[in-house]
């Protein structure tokens, strides 16, 4: 958990937890600030978040607003699982996110016809969309270097035609601190880099906390470290890989003594 004076950040889902929290591949994270409704920023694969709230002791019923990064299973796949608690939950996404998704043959989308009967969807068409008081998402993150684009095996099928996914959906998430910003992604299959540099300049402020997936675990050590070497000249306080980081970028942070780090 990330905690400061004002903010609150749980991590309900992802690949490495430790016992007595469920692990499971996906992500979640519950997102708490004084004064303002939490928010939930993905569900992962199952009912793995809703478990880990409760072992540690997170009350979910006070959530209005749930922000789905991208239309992977292990993102947003814990949505069904909501239909127990008998309230309509506003889900924040991109229209994109509704295409059926496969990673080469296999599907890696969601149902999200079996959704519709108990959650309202917001479909996000702005760049930048304000969600509190200090809490902003937002997208359309151009690519902007030579080094990062998303797997070529991920594609979706549009007007029945298979087509290469470039995630154009994927939503990520800014808390404003004042006197930073806070950065969460779900899977930055746009480019961590690419995304960094686009917060910075949209919002004009030192990012204190990078954190979530960073889908570099199949990459090699040369773009790992590539990536790296270049979050570091941008002075950020600290870096949380989660998810679909992998291990080589863990392992690189942490030798790194002179980089802040997780």
């Amino acid at each position: 958990m990330y905690q400061n004076f004002l903010t609150k950040i749980t991590v309900l889902c992802d690949d490495r937890l430790s016992p007595p929290l469920f692990s499971e591949h996906g992500f979640s994270v519950l997102i708490e600030r004084e004064g303002e409704s939490p928010i939930l920023f993905d569900t992962g694969s199952s009912d793995v978040f809703i478990k880990n709230a409760e072992v540690l002791g997170k009350d979910l019923s006070k959530v209005e607003n749930i922000i789905i990064s991208h239309g992977h299973y292990d993102h947003a796949g814990g949505l069904k699982y909501l239909s127990k608690s008998h309230r309509r939950f506003r889900i924040f996404l991109r229209e994109e996110a509704f295409l059926p998704k496969y990673s080469d043959e296999r599907f890696t989308g969601v149902d999200w016809e079996s959704l519709k009967s108990f959650l309202e969807f917001v479909i996000v068409k702005d760049e930048v969309l304000k969600i509190s008081d200090s809490i902003y998402i937002f997208g359309s993150v151009p690519f902007q270097n030579d080094f990062e684009e998303p797997d070529p095996h991920f594609y979706v099928v549009k007007e029945g035609r298979k087509l290469r996914d470039f995630f154009d959906e994927e939503i990520n998430l800014i808390i404003d601190e004042g006197d930073g910003i806070i950065l969460i992604t779900g899977c930055a299959h746009r480019g961590i880099v690419n995304i960094v540099e686009y917060a910075i300049k949209k919002f004009n402020k030192k990012i204190k906390l990078l954190m979530g997936g960073f889908h570099l675990y199949k990459a090699p050590s040369s773009k790992v470290e590539k990536v790296i070497n270049i979050l570091q000249k941008f002075n950020i306080d600290k870096i949380i890989p989660y998810h679909c980081s992998g291990e080589e970028m863990i392992k690189i942070l942490n030798e790194r003594e002179n980089f802040r780090k997780a």
